[in-house]
């Protein structure tokens, strides 16, 4: 080959090799289609208008409400309003029962300051930044109610109020910057007197280039007093808006009608709808001004609130959730505040605030002597926090409530020199639905936690979110089967990734033929790490099965062998977050962004250092607008396998947000593309197991795995109950965390925590040594060689199922502390559970209890 035919050749080759590596470029930066957005998102389209006439108020029979005036009636409810205030107050005719907006008495509370007076007279608290971060809170009393800056008008069952929140008036631009000297004498210093007129002139000086126009001295007319006397003058001459904007114009000023000082339009409609109080913000109708962006929003935060002579409790969606007794003196500690549905792991801090239990459900409650209330947030819930707080600290009301975060929020590190200063940057597009939140009310031994949770769990019922379970003579036994991870290794110090099988499908028989031999029939088998490269898996769209574990042929034979007995056969894959950047998933096209507009790429949280542990792998999170796309290609290819069970790992439990500049999503939003994910994936494979889901996800689960077992245990709080328990059973198969691998490994103690939620074993196993995956991602699985746990667990499924076998179709209907260590469970056949945590006997109504042990009561249907 002559020089010029190896010029030709390698240049053929460079040129094969630029090709290929664009091609390579464009297919990964393209990025995976994605949806239009905006048809997730529900908007009040209805716009009342703003009128200021008087509402036609009811004419009332009864009792009243003192000061206020009856706005509707509805199945027992009576909705009372305040004009004066804007109060509203609703009556219950069952119980007499009166629960008002705003603490009645809260002007004679000597612990409350000014301020916080103004607090407990508002409906609504606005916290909002201007340009430059700065936060403020304006409370709708002082800032709107207390000067008139109100409307109000009737709606359908209710009232609408619509607050100007703020200070509206102009200020220095009340007063024209430039005004004609005839203009000056002829609309304001002609009818002053002359004092006044002298005063007045004084402060306007002649342009230098136009002797017959006046100039605002602001250096002198800035200052308050002078302003005040400037104002007053000018108000006293019968100035008005419109000889302002004359003025402006003809002088060529620009703006000057309109405040450059926060305020914000925000209405409120109250209404009774099937007895029940709706309260409702339609955010599409907010308005901002200048440069001031609302941060989040208070709503009723002391409706229903209790005194300090009041007893009973809060309710708190904490983990499995809490309770905060009334008046329980722990001032000095955090007031409790708690994200719904976790936070959103679209954020950029290596760091967490604290290590908690995740909020699974948009419900809190108070609980005041023989009467309670009890909310579901139905709208917004995805942006929203509970509040809540004892009194004896800022004032002497205890208050629960809930508020909403209207724009996603980070910070954003600037070094200058060698300084660095934290930025607040809030997301420019704010969420443009609906916050919706509707109150309940209970009365007599329905007033309790038991009762708030059948009244969440027949709302759920009703709206075909939860369906009951068929009748059933045996539990079912959870298992994670830990099947291929990835792992480093190198050859001549050449890094690389291998696959190593922890579990394979023969294997993964053997165990299941094991506990099948001793009469555990009713296997879950959550089998992780089996296509994509092990448990860290590659992009869903590609389905490549891991041979390490064995062929589709052995996986459809270990689903075989599960069905004939009773149980099932659930893979597992992760939607929400990528583990890998391959060729179907393009990081700056696909990923979500933090606030900063950073790609979203995380690392998982070690517990001991409580931050992101940079050692492991990092992950990115999927745009909520790429998730059909990736989810369809995923069932298209899962179809092929033959299987109708499925195990969703984070789909349903986490709950992202998107800030990329084009394409704003909120959580509320990516709630409602998830929502309707879980749906088509469970009308094509029926059978489908969650991880601790989140209450929009229920109706999609015929099992649940990871419920939440107890709450954070935050100082501010006295009790954990299992609510979250109480409104699924009978409804969903359901296991809290796998025995081996918790904190807490004393068997005995997790069999009565079972007994207690009414949740079925669960393990996690590898058929080879757990010390295998040292020095791997996944070396926190420690404890899980099924060999060492197998026994045990078969003997702690037929304790658990002798008793819990037949109620997994009955409601839970009442759960009770009635001892300290020893709570009762009763359930609607009338079976009822005695359960003791305590190391000594106990005798309850001449029952005897024995130490850490349990007695069963009463009979099943």
């Amino acid at each position: 080959m002559n020089k010029r035919q190896r010029l030709y050749t390698v240049l053929t080759a460079g040129t094969a090799v630029i090709l290929i590596a664009g091609s390579l470029l464009y297919m990964s930066s393209r990025g995976i289609p994605a949806v239009d957005v905006s048809g997730y998102l529900e908007t009040t389209t209805e716009v009342y208008p703003v009128t200021g006439e008087p509402i036609s108020f009811l004419a009332d029979a009864s009792q009243g409400v003192p000061g206020m005036k009856l706005a509707a009636q509805d199945q027992g409810l009576a909705l009372y309003y305040n004009e004066e205030t804007t109060e509203i107050a609703v009556r219950d005719e069952n119980s007499g029962q009166i629960w008002y907006s705003n603490p009645p008495e809260r002007n004679e509370d000597s612990l409350a300051s000014a301020y916080e007076k103004e607090v407990l007279s508002s409906q609504l608290n606005v916290s909002f930044r201007d340009a430059i971060g700065t936060l403020e809170n304006f409370p709708n009393f002082g800032a709107s109610i207390s000067s008139k800056q109100f409307t109000v008008g009737p709606i359908e069952q209710g009232v609408r109020v619509t607050y100007t929140v703020g200070d509206t008036s102009l200020g220095i631009e009340a007063l024209p910057k430039l005004i004609s000297k005839e203009r000056l004498e002829e609309k304001v210093l002609s009818k002053l007197d002359a004092s006044a007129a002298k005063y007045t002139s004084a402060r306007y000086y002649p342009v230098k280039d136009n002797p017959e126009v006046l100039e605002r001295l602001d250096g002198q007319i800035s200052k308050q007093l002078v302003l005040n006397k400037m104002l007053g003058a000018f108000e006293a001459a019968g100035y008005t808006a419109d000889d302002l904007a004359f003025d402006n114009q003809e002088n060529g000023v620009e703006g000057g009608t309109v405040s450059d000082k926060p305020s914000f339009v925000i209405p409120i409609e109250y209404r009774l709808d099937q007895g029940a109080l709706v309260v409702k913000v339609p955010l599409s109708q907010v308005k901002e001004s200048g440069q001031y962006r609302i941060r989040h929003l208070d709503l009723l935060a002391y409706f229903g609130a209790a005194g300090t002579q009041d007893e009973g409790y809060m309710l708190v969606p904490d983990g499995s959730g809490s309770l905060i007794y009334l008046n329980n003196g722990k001032v000095q500690e955090e007031q409790y505040v708690q994200r719904v549905y976790g936070s959103d792991p679209n954020d950029n801090s290596l760091g967490r605030p604290q290590v908690s239990q995740s909020v699974r459900m948009p419900v809190f409650g108070l609980k005041k002597g023989e009467n309670a209330w009890f909310a579901v947030i139905e709208k917004g819930d995805g942006m929203a926090s509970i509040t809540a707080d004892v009194g004896g600290r800022e004032n002497s009301y205890n208050h629960v409530h809930a508020s909403f975060a209207l724009r996603g929020e980070d910070e954003l590190e600037m070094y200058t020199s060698q300084k660095m200063q934290e930025i607040q940057l809030l997301s420019e597009e704010p969420y443009r639905g609906d916050i919706q939140v509707r109150y309940r009310f209970l009365h007599g031994k329905d007033a309790n936690y038991s009762g708030m949770a059948r009244l969440y769990q027949q709302q759920l019922v009703k709206q075909n979110m939860l369906k009951p379970l068929p009748k059933q003579t045996d539990l079912p036994f959870y298992v994670d089967v830990l099947g291929a991870v990835d792992k480093k290794s190198s050859f001549l110090s050449v890094p690389y990734r291998t696959i190593l099988a922890m579990t394979t499908y023969e294997q993964a028989a053997e165990m299941a033929s094991r506990l099948q031999r001793d009469g555990v029939n009713r296997i879950q088998m959550r089998f992780q790490g089996w296509f994509g490269g092990g448990f860290s898996h590659h992009t869903p769209t590609r389905m490549k099965l891991d041979r390490e574990v064995g062929s589709r042929t052995d996986l459809q034979a270990l689903s075989g062998q599960l069905e004939q007995s009773g149980g099932a056969l659930f893979p597992d894959a992760a939607f929400q977050q990528i583990y890998h950047d391959d060729m179907n998933f393009a990081p700056s096209a696909d990923a979500a962004r933090f606030v900063t507009r950073e790609t979203a790429a995380l690392y998982p949280y070690n517990p001991a250092l409580n931050r992101m542990d940079r050692s492991k792998d990092s992950y990115y999170l999927l745009s909520p607008a790429k998730l059909p796309y990736v989810v369809n290609e995923f069932a298209e290819k899962y179809r092929d396998i033959g299987l109708e069970s499925l195990s969703l790992r984070d789909l349903g439990q986490i709950l992202a947000s998107d800030y990329r500049d084009s394409r704003v999503i909120h959580r509320e939003t990516a709630k409602h593309i998830v929502e309707e994910q879980l749906q088509q994936l469970r009308q094509s494979y029926p059978n489908l197991m969650l991880s601790a889901a989140n209450s929009y996800a229920w109706g999609s689960a015929q099992h649940i795995v990871n419920i939440p077992a107890s709450s954070s245990r935050f100082g501010i709080t006295d009790e954990e109950v299992p609510f979250y328990a109480m409104v699924i059973h009978g409804y969903v198969n359901y296991a809290s965390s796998p025995m081996n691998t918790s904190g807490d490994q004393n068997l005995r103690k997790q069999l009565l925590r079972s007994l207690e939620l009414g949740a079925a074993p669960y393990f996690q196993w590898t058929y080879e040594p757990s010390s295998k995956l040292k020095l791997t991602n996944y070396d926190s699985v420690y404890a899980a060689e099924y060999g060492f746990w197998v026994n045990e667990a078969i003997d702690l499924y037929h304790q658990a199922n002798a008793v819990l076998g037949k109620l997994g179709n009955e409601q839970m209907l009442k759960h009770e502390r009635i001892h300290i260590g020893v709570v009762r469970i009763t359930y609607s056949g009338g079976t009822a559970l005695l359960v003791n945590y305590n190391a000594d006997p106990v005798t309850i109504n001449g029952t005897t209890v024995g130490g850490m042990d349990y007695v069963v009561e009463g009979a099943s249907r």
